[in-house]
């Protein structure tokens, strides 16, 4: 297949993400039981609190632990 044709596929192949399948992509993350205390290494990142209360953050900057943001 072209690369050019599928551009979103080629886009997730170089940054690592294995492709699922045509639909699903498993975003990389982090799991803890309470909300993130470090600094994340880039923006972007997902860390996820499991529990009785799930909780999201997605990360927002990389200067301290105040850059993750709740989205869930």
């Amino acid at each position: 297949m072209n690369e050019y044709k599928n551009p979103i596929k080629k886009m997730w192949q170089q940054a690592n993400q294995p492709i699922v399948d045509g639909n699903n992509v498993q975003l990389p993350h982090t799991l803890g039981t309470a909300a993130p205390t470090t600094t994340p290494a880039k923006v972007g990142l997902l860390f996820i609190v499991t529990g009785a209360t799930p909780e999201i953050y997605i990360s927002t900057g990389t200067t301290d632990s105040g850059d993750w943001t709740q989205i869930f």
